[in-house]
C-alpha cells in the first residue's frame, strides 16, 4: 500500500539521521514515537479523535451525486467536476486516487491508535472508557476497509475475487502488498465488527461518536452487499429502537435541528454544500438532476424541499421551468452550507431491511418496510401490499432509497450492486442535452473503481481491475 507522503518524508528523514555514526544511540527530544505521543487515556481519546477528523466523507458525497444519475452542470459552471460528470474515470483520475488514500489514511490514524493503546497505563476504574475508546478505532477501521471494498471490489459474492488490501497495522515504507480477496477482507471487516461489539460501552449513545448502534447499522450494511439474511436481525433491532421522523422533524434534522432518528452524525465544520456551490457566492457549479427532480416531484413529500431549494437563501430560488434544480441538502443552520452529515438514519435500515427481505422471498413484508418510510414522508407513492417479483421489489426499493438517501454517498454504489437488475447508470436525456453520456450499461467497467495509477507504480504486488489499463 503507497503511504502517505508526508509520512514517507518523516520516514526519509529518520533513516538518513539515524544513518549518521555519531547520532545512532541518540533519541531525539522530539521524535514522536508511540510511547511518547500516547501516555494517558486523554492522549487516547485526542487520537480517537484525529482518526474522527480523517473520515472525510464528502468525497464519497461528490463522487456518488455526479459520476450516477443525481446531479447535473449548473448553471454557474465553468468546467468543474465535468470530467467527472461524462464518466471520464482512468487509473489516474482524481476521484480513484482520492477514495483510495481517504480510506487508508482513515485506516492508518486508527492503526496507530490502537498499536499504541497497550503502552498506556490505565486505571481499573477506567478500563470502560479505555475499552470503549478501542472498540471505536475497530469500528472505524472496519468502516475504512469496508468502504474500500464496495468501491474496489469487482464481484461481491464471489469469495475469489480481487478486493482492496487489509491494513491491519502501520506499514512501512518498504511494505509491498498484493490485494486480499472478498473472503478475506469479509471475514477481517466482521473480526473488527466483533471487536467492537464487545468493546463498546453499551450505556455510550452519543451520536456523534461510533457507538453500539452504529455496530449494529454497520453489520446491517455489510450484509447487504450479497443479500445475506443476517442483516435483517441487526436492521429490525434498530427499527425497534429508533422512531422515524414525522415531516417536521424530518426538515428539523437536515437544519441540524432534531436527531429523532439519526444514528450516527459526522459534525462538520466546514462547507458540505461547497461540494456543489462556489460559497462565497452561492453559484452553484453542480445541481439536482432532472431524474431526480421528477422522482421527488412524484412523490410529493417532504423530501422535495429537503433536497431541491425552493426558498432565497444560499442562491435560491430553483426554477424547474428553466432547468435549474439547486441543491439544499446540507443548507447549513448558522453558517451557510456548513451541516453535519447524516452518515446513518434508520430510515436506511427500513430500506435495508426491505431489499434483504426482498432477495429471500419476503416480498410481502418488504413492502411493508417501504410503505413505512413513504408513509412518514407523505408520499404520495403507492406502495403495493406485495411486490409480483424480486426484480420489481429491487427497483421499487431502490428508487426509495434514492429519494431517501439523495447525495448522501449511497447512489452509485446502489446501482453498482443491484446493476444486473437495474441496468447500470441511466440518466434523463435533458441531463446530458450539453454532451454528456447518458448510458453506461452494467457490463461497463467504470462501476467499479480502478486501483489508482500512484499506487500501481509504488506497488509491484498490486493487480489492477479489469477494463483498465496499467
Amino acid at each position: 500500500m503507497k503511504m502517505n507522503n508526508k509520512l514517507f518524508l518523516l520516514l526519509l528523514v529518520g533513516f538518513l539521521f539515524a544513518s549518521c555514526n555519531d547520532a545512532i544511540d541518540i533519541t531525539p527530544e522530539d521524535e514522536f514515537t508511540p510511547e511518547i505521543t500516547f501516555e494517558s487515556l486523554a492522549d487516547l481519546q485526542q487520537g480517537l479523535n484525529g482518526v474522527y477528523a480523517n473520515f472525510g466523507f464528502e468525497e464519497d458525497i461528490e463522487f456518488n451525486s455526479i459520476f450516477a444519475d443525481n446531479g447535473k452542470p449548473g448553471f454557474d459552471n465553468g468546467g468543474q467536476l465535468i470530467n467527472l460528470y461524462n464518466w471520464v474515470f482512468q487509473a489516474a483520475s482524481g476521484s480513484t486516487t482520492a477514495m483510495w488514500n481517504n480510506y487508508y489514511d482513515l485506516i492508518n490514524a486508527a492503526n496507530r491508535v490502537i498499536e499504541a493503546a497497550p503502552l498506556v497505563e490505565v486505571d481499573p476504574s477506567d478500563i470502560v472508557e479505555y475499552n470503549n475508546i478501542l472498540g471505536q478505532l475497530y469500528a472505524l477501521r472496519a468502516v475504512g476497509h469496508f468502504r474500500l471494498h464496495m468501491y474496489y471490489t469487482t464481484d461481491y459474492e464471489n469469495p475469489t475475487a480481487l478486493s482492496a488490501i487489509i491494513s491491519p497495522n502501520v506499514p512501512v515504507v518498504t511494505d509491498v502488498f498484493p490485494r486480499n480477496t472478498v473472503q478475506e477482507m469479509s471475514d477481517f471487516i466482521a473480526d473488527d465488527i466483533a471487536l467492537a461489539e464487545q468493546l463498546i460501552d453499551p450505556a455510550f449513545t452519543d451520536n456523534a461518536y461510533v457507538t453500539q448502534d452504529f455496530v449494529m447499522g454497520l453489520k446491517a450494511r455489510v450484509a447487504l452487499l450479497t443479500g445475506d439474511a443476517s442483516g435483517i436481525a441487526p436492521a429490525t433491532a434498530l427499527i425497534n429502537k429508533y422512531p422515524l421522523a414525522s415531516p417536521i422533524q424530518y426538515l428539523q434534522m437536515y437544519a441540524d435541528a432534531d436527531n429523532t432518528e439519526v444514528i450516527f452524525r459526522l459534525i462538520r465544520s466546514s462547507a458540505v454544500g461547497g461540494i456543489w456551490y462556489f460559497t462565497n457566492s452561492a453559484g452553484p457549479f453542480f445541481e439536482a438532476s432532472n431524474s431526480l427532480y421528477n422522482d421527488l416531484a412524484a412523490s410529493n413529500d417532504v423530501r422535495l424541499g429537503v433536497n431541491i431549494n425552493f426558498g432565497t437563501n444560499n442562491g435560491g430560488p430553483s426554477d424547474p421551468a428553466n432547468n435549474i434544480h439547486l441543491i439544499n441538502k446540507y443548507p447549513g443552520s448558522s453558517v451557510p452550507f456548513v451541516s453535519n452529515i447524516k452518515q446513518m438514519k434508520v430510515s436506511e435500515m427500513y430500506l435495508i431491511r426491505a431489499e434483504l427481505r426482498a432477495k429471500n422471498g419476503q416480498l410481502g413484508l418488504a413492502a411493508d418496510d417501504v410503505r413505512a418510510v413513504r408513509n412518514a414522508r407523505g408520499s404520495g407513492t403507492v406502495t403495493p401490499t406485495s411486490y409480483s417479483t424480486v426484480n420489481e421489489a429491487i427497483t421499487d426499493i431502490t428508487l426509495e432509497r434514492r429519494l431517501e438517501l439523495a447525495y448522501e454517498g449511497h447512489r452509485y454504489l446502489d446501482l453498482k450492486r443491484n446493476k444486473d437488475v437495474l441496468g447500470g447508470i441511466l440518466r434523463n436525456p435533458i441531463d446530458c442535452a450539453s454532451g454528456g453520456n447518458c448510458e453506461m450499461l452494467s457490463n461497463d467497467p467504470r462501476l467499479t473503481f480502478p486501483i489508482p495509477q500512484v499506487e500501481v507504480n509504488a506497488n509491484p504486488g498490486i493487480t489492477q481491475n479489469p477494463g483498465y489499463n496499467n
